[in-house]
């Protein structure tokens, strides 16, 4: 089961040298995290003693390991994880050292590899892997890769072991057997004219696929030579979630808990932890450069397949709407990156029994906002005689009625590719691939899709993103129609002058399916823990009936189309989200959805 799990980072006046003021303040610290509901607290580096002690280590080696016995016996009845940092002495060594203590017990014993300059005059570093030592009244095997509680698996990693070649951490992540969920980076960084942008790089890198906490010293340490930067980060999947500086700072996530398996468990867990609704989506400062690097990544792989491939000219449909939007804007990033003529760039419009005027008209705004020629090839006749010739009457809108259009359209641009030596780009993104509401064989089909692993929501993200930076006021001013459009395949229309037939009234709301897409994709999260998650983060707008129904029905769906994606054409992963049937998430074609839906179905 998961269980929303409360991390505390947090640094305090230190009293340099003084380890029996330094133990009571830890203490006072396990107590108030504690009494708070924290289940792992992170205390800086050297936290029993200090860090900018230089050679004072050497006299407190022996009465750190008093305080250290000390805290563990204090720790009986605290059921929390807390790190201690300390001078450990060793057969006639001094050791930069972790301790985690829970419980009245020695959980984990780590030893610093990558020590300072400064450091190397008092600590050695030859402590090896999976040593066994005797300390305190037990025997502790150091540096293991991971302390595992509750079955989460948490590594430590000390100071500068992150600037090593490859970080600790780094290779925490290498055992895919013991690969830790939670990483503690205990630190003494030294604060520098702008290097608080070189740490939260580093954080962010660093914290790809795990939750990473960084915790620095701050207060109290001598300046004779430095100042101490006193930051405390909680970074998570590449994204700092909490930074603060000379202070605690508290995060809860969602981890899978057992609590009736091991000796030691974690049993404090927060309840009622709203979850973000787009958890997928950078925070607003990383906006511009995220864009950047979605419209990038794009154009490049584009531009190479053009070029392996030895052509200049893609045809691509033109509807209007949110996805032919975001596959135009790629092409137009591409064609100017390279300094190709746009006229290169091929857009049709075909109109048939179900096209608005009102997202005909978006295409053509577009399309001259963007200084391309949009053509139009009204397809209704070659559809009406396509129904006749197999016999549907051409009145009843089933699914032959529909998919018939969207096949027309896509044959179209085939011929015309075939004609002028181009490629038919796909406008498919991965929202529709997932529950598979597309026609095989029709808008299903490219030469290369680029929106292929874009949700609806991260597309819509970028689109919005554009129209409020372009100095373009015409491509402004149509970007932001487009995205009050409502989306829709348009084969089906009861009048011209609006849209009656709605995606979202079909599948559900795109907000629930992309989250359900991301935790799904991302976790592989089972639906009930979905539905759980789902309900915390849209509880003010969806009540968990209807979230209920349409996570039972993006399930279906999904397993229902993926004969679908199994014949789904090559094209980018710009997010790490994929079901490319080569290199992403992949699922027999004739699956049933019941193993996906059995958990759902118990809960009421």
């Amino acid at each position: 089961m998961r269980k929303n799990l409360k991390i505390r980072s947090t640094n305090f006046e230190l009293a340099l040298g003084d380890i029996n003021k330094n133990k009571e303040t830890i203490k006072n610290l396990v107590k108030d995290a504690y009494n708070d509901g924290v289940s792992i607290l992170s205390l800086p580096e050297l936290s029993l003693t200090g860090a900018s002690l230089y050679d004072g280590y050497k006299d407190m080696a022996l009465l750190s390991e008093d305080a250290i016995l000390e805290l563990k016996e204090f720790s009986k009845g605290y059921n929390i994880l807390f790190s201690v940092g300390f001078p450990l002495q060793y057969s006639r060594k001094i050791y930069n050292a972790i301790a985690l203590i829970m419980d009245g017990y020695l959980v984990d014993l780590c030893t610093k590899k990558n020590l300072s300059i400064i450091e190397k005059n008092v600590f050695a570093s030859d402590m090896p892997d999976g040593e066994v030592i005797q300390f305190l009244d037990d025997w502790c095997e150091v540096n293991q890769s991971s302390t595992t509680i509750s079955q989460l698996n948490i590594g430590v990693s000390i100071g500068e072991d992150e600037l090593m070649n490859i970080p600790r951490s780094l290779t925490y992540k290498s055992d895919i057997a013991n690969c830790p969920q939670i990483i503690l980076n205990p630190t003494a960084e030294v604060k520098m004219a702008l290097n608080e942008e070189e740490i939260l790089n580093r954080v962010r890198f660093l914290s790809k696929d795990v939750t990473y906490v960084y915790t620095s010293q701050g207060r109290g340490e001598s300046t004779t030579d430095f100042v101490y930067g006193g930051l405390n980060i909680i970074a998570e999947d590449g994204k700092v979630e909490k930074i603060i500086c000379n202070d605690q700072i508290d995060y809860v996530n969602r981890y899978r808990i057992y609590t009736d398996q091991e000796l030691l468990h974690f049993d404090k867990f927060e309840e009622n932890i709203t979850r973000e609704k787009f958890p997928y989506l950078p925070i607003y400062e990383q906006r511009d450069d995220y864009v950047r690097d979605v419209l990038d990544i794009g154009a490049s792989a584009l531009l190479t397949r053009m070029q392996k491939i030895g052509v200049k000219n893609v045809f691509l449909g033109v509807s209007g709407g949110l996805d032919s939007t975001m596959a135009l804007l790629f092409l137009v990033h591409a064609y100017k990156k390279a300094g190709y003529d746009l006229s290169g760039i091929n857009c049709y419009t075909m109109p048939a029994f179900g096209t608005s005027d009102r997202t005909k008209s978006n295409a053509y705004l577009l399309c001259e906002a963007l200084g391309l020629e949009l053509k139009e090839i009204n397809i209704t006749e070659a559809v009406k005689i396509h129904l006749r010739d197999i016999g549907h009457d051409g009145l009843t809108p089933d699914t032959a009625y529909e998919n018939a259009q969207a096949r027309e359209r896509t044959q179209i641009l085939f011929d015309l590719a075939n004609m002028h030596n181009g490629i038919v780009i796909g406008t498919g993104d991965l929202s529709e691939s997932m529950q598979g509401f597309a026609t095989f064989n029709g808008d299903q089909m490219s030469n290369y899709s680029l929106n292929a692993s874009l949700t609806k929501t991260e597309i819509r993200y970028v689109v919005g993103a554009i129209a409020e930076t372009t100095e373009n006021l015409k491509l402004k001013a149509v970007l932001n129609y487009i995205l009050d459009t409502p989306i829709s395949p348009e084969l089906i229309s009861e009048d011209k002058k609006e849209i009656s037939q709605k995606t979202e009234d079909i599948i559900g709301p795109y907000e629930l399916i992309d989250f359900f897409i991301y935790e799904h994709l991302t976790y592989h999260l089972p639906a009930d823990e979905i539905l759980e998650d789902a309900i915390s983060a849209f509880e003010d707008k969806y009540d968990k009936k209807t979230i209920k129904k349409w996570l039972i029905s993006y399930f279906k769906r999904f397993t229902a189309s993926q004969f679908k994606r199994s014949a789904a054409v090559d094209g980018p992963n710009i997010t790490g989200r994929s079901f490319s049937p080569r290199a992403g998430f992949k699922i027999p074609s004739d699956l049933g959805n019941e193993g996906y839906l059995e958990k759902l179905d118990e809960k009421n």
